[in-house]
C-alpha cells in the first residue's frame, strides 16, 4: 500500500503493486503535508495545515481519532516511534514538536527550542532520540524525557528532511538549497581504553560456513563491567552465538546476549574487583549468508568501574572482505564445486569471452572442465564434490564422456592430472554398488511426489503403485536406464497422485514397488489432502 497527501485536503491509498487507486480519505480541512504508516501497518497518521493530526484505519480507511489542541498552525511532519506507541509531530508556526500517545491520542509533552518553523521530524531506530529540522539547524532530543541533547548547525536553508542510519551513528539531512549533510553521532571517547573486533579484517568464508570475531579490550584501567552493541549486515551474516571471555574478574555476571534485527547487545559486570590491561571480553560467531564485503560495527560502547563511574572507550570495527576469486569458481560464489563443473559443461564449444573459459584460451572445452575439477578441495583426497540434494547434478554417462575426453588429451601437467583424479572420484560417487529403491519425497504429499532410486547395472525400470488393499492404482513405465543415481527431480520417477484413468486418488496409505531387472523393492507413502 502507498499513501499520498495532497493540497486538495485528501489522502489517497494506492495498491503499490498495480498502481490502482484503492480509496480516498477525507476529513482534513486544509492541505495534507505529511502521511506515515505505523510500524505494523495497521494505522495511518496524517498532518495538515488545519493544525491537526488524524489517525486512520489503514485497512478500511475509517477515521480513528483526531489529535488537536497542541499546534497553532500547520503540521508539517508526523512520524511514529519504532515501537508504534508514540507519534511525534512538527509544526510550521509554533515551532514545537508534539509527542502523542498513538493509542489514546493523549498529548505526552511538547518539545520547545526551535525559533523557526519545523520542516521534518525523525525517530532513531532504537526510539531513544528524536531529530528535528528547521532553518539552518537540526536539534536532537531525548525521546523519553524531552530534554534537548545538542544542536547541529551547518545548513544555510530550510532542513526539509532528516533520517537516522540503521546503526544510529549517522544522520543525513537535506536542505531546500539542494545540499545533503552527513552527521556523525558516535560519542567522543572519554577513556584511553579501546574496544575492538578482532581480526579487524577477515576474508569471508563460503556460504554456510562460520566465522568468529573476538571482542577485545586494550589499554584499560579499573574495568568492572562493559556494554556494547554489535551491528552487522544481515544480508551477509547470520548471528549464531556468543561466548564470554576471561577478561573480567572471576565471578563476573554475564548478561545473556540480546539479538534483535541486525544487532547483538553484550554486557557483563563484576560485583567484586576490577580488571586492567588487555584481554578478551567475548567472542561472537556468525554464519555466512552471502559472500560480500560488509562491516561489523561496535556502537553504544560503555565501560564501568567498581564505583559505578562510566566512560566511553575508543572503538575499532571489523571488515569482512571478499576472498580472492579463483578462475575455476565460475559462478563466483566463493567455492569451487559441482555447480561450476556443470556450468563449464553447459558451455562446451562456446568461444569468445566466457566465465567458463577457465584458462582463457578463447574456447570452453574439456581442459576447462578438468581444471575446475582439479580445484575441488585443497588436496587430491576425495573431497565432497557433489550432494544428492543438489538440483540437477551431472549424470554418470556425462562424467564417463568427460573422463574419456580428458584421458585422450594425455596431458602430464600435475594440475590436469589432479583434475582427472577428481573426475574419477566423481564417477565413483555416481556409480552405486547396489540397486536400491529410495524414500519418495515429499512424504506425506499432495498431490505430487518424486520416487528416487539407484541402479548398479543397466535395467528396464518400472514402478507400480498399489492401494492399501493391494489394488494396482497405476504403473510408471520408466524404460531402460543405465547405471546411475536417479534422485533429483530431473531423473527420479514422478507421480502426480492420479490413477491409470487420470483421476485423483483418495487420501491414505499407498505402496510403490520398483522393478529393475531381477530386483524388486517396496516402500510406503502417504497422500494427505
Amino acid at each position: 500500500m502507498l499513501a499520498s497527501g495532497s493540497y486538495d485536503d485528501t489522502i489517497r491509498l494506492w495498491d503499490a503493486r498495480t498502481g490502482n487507486h484503492v480509496r480516498t480519505l477525507s476529513g482534513h480541512t486544509d492541505s495534507v503535508e505529511s502521511v506515515v504508516f505505523s510500524p505494523d501497518g495497521s494505522m495511518l497518521a496524517s498532518g495538515s495545515y488545519d493544525d491537526t493530526i488524524r489517525l486512520w484505519d489503514a485497512r478500511t480507511g475509517n477515521p480513528i481519532r483526531t489529535l488537536s489542541g497542541r499546534h497553532t498552525y500547520g503540521v508539517n511532519s508526523v512520524v511514529f516511534s519504532p515501537d508504534g506507541t508514540t507519534i511525534a509531530s512538527g509544526s510550521s508556526q509554533d515551532t514545537t514538536i508534539g509527542l502523542w500517545n498513538a493509542y489514546t491520542g493523549n498529548p505526552i509533552r511538547t518539545l520547545s527550542g526551535h525559533t523557526s518553523p519545523l520542516k521534518s521530524v525523525a525517530f532513531s531506530l532504537d526510539g531513544n532520540t528524536i531529530a528535528s529540522g528547521s532553518w539552518g539547524e537540526i536539534r536532537l532530543w531525548n525521546a523519553r524525557t524531552g530534554n534537548p541533547i545538542r544542536t547541529l548547525s551547518g545548513h544555510t536553508g530550510w532542513v526539509e528532511s532528516v533520517v537516522f542510519s540503521p546503526d544510529g551513528n549517522t544522520i543525513a539531512s537535506g536542505d531546500f538549497g539542494g545540499t545533503v549533510l552527513l552527521w556523525e553521532l558516535v560519542p567522543s571517547p572519554t577513556s584511553n581504553a579501546t574496544l575492538s573486533l578482532s581480526p579487524t579484517s577477515i576474508q569471508s568464508p563460503v556460504i554456510g560456513q562460520q566465522l568468529t570475531l573476538s571482542l577485545k579490550i586494550a589499554d584499560a584501567e579499573n574495568v568492572a563491567g562493559y556494554q556494547t552493541t554489535v551491528s552487522y549486515d544481515t544480508t551477509a551474516l547470520r548471528y549464531v552465538e556468543s561466548a564470554n571471555g576471561d577478561y573480567l574478574p572471576s565471578g563476573a555476571f554475564f548478561i545473556p546476549p540480546v539479538a534483535e534485527g541486525n544487532t547483538v547487545t553484550l554486557a557483563a559486570s563484576s560485583l567484586a574487583g576490577e580488571s586492567n590491561g588487555n584481554g578478551t571480553l567475548a567472542t561472537l560467531t556468525f554464519e555466512v549468508v552471502t559472500v560480500k564485503v560488509s562491516t561489523v560495527r561496535l556502537t553504544n560502547a560503555l565501560l564501568t568501574d567498581g564505583s559505578g563511574g562510566s566512560s566511553v572507550p575508543q572503538i575499532e570495527n571489523a571488515e569482512i572482505t571478499e576472498p580472492a576469486q579463483l578462475p575455476e569458481d565460475v559462478n563466483q560464489d566463493g567455492v569451487v564445486n559441482i555447480i561450476d563443473l556443470t556450468l563449464v559443461a553447459s558451455n562446451f564449444g562456446k568461444t569468445g569471452s566466457n566465465d567458463a573459459d577457465v584458462n582463457n584460451d578463447g574456447v570452453v572445452n574439456i581442459i576447462d572442465l578438468t581444471l575446475v575439477a582439479a580445484a575441488f578441495g585443497n588436496t587430491a583426497a576425495a573431497p565432497e564434490i557433489w550432494s544428492h540434494h543438489l538440483e540437477g547434478p551431472p549424470i554418470r554417462a556425462e562424467v564417463v564422456q568427460w573422463l574419456q575426453e580428458a584421458l585422450r588429451l594425455n596431458l602430464t601437467d600435475p594440475t590436469f592430472q589432479r583434475g582427472i583424479r577428481v573426475l574419477e572420484q566423481l564417477l565413483a560417487s555416481l556409480t552405486p554398488k547396489e540397486t536400491a529403491l529410495l524414500p519418495n519425497y515429499p512424504n506425506p504429499f499432495n498431490p505430487e511426489t518424486w520416487i528416487p532410486y539407484q541402479l548398479a547395472k543397466p535395467s528396464d525400470v518400472s514402478i507400480s503403485i498399489y492401494a492399501a488393499d493391494g489394488t494396482v492404482v497405476c504403473t510408471l513405465m520408466v524404460g531402460h536406464q543405465p547405471v546411475g543415481i536417479y534422485q533429483d527431480k530431473r531423473r527420479a520417477a514422478y507421480w502426480d497422485g492420479r490413477n491409470s484413468l487420470g483421476e485423483p486418488v483418495a487420501n491414505g496409505v499407498y505402496f510403490y514397488t520398483l522393478t529393475a531387472g531381477e530386483f524388486t523393492a517396496t516402500r510406503k507413502m502417504l497422500i494427505r489432502k
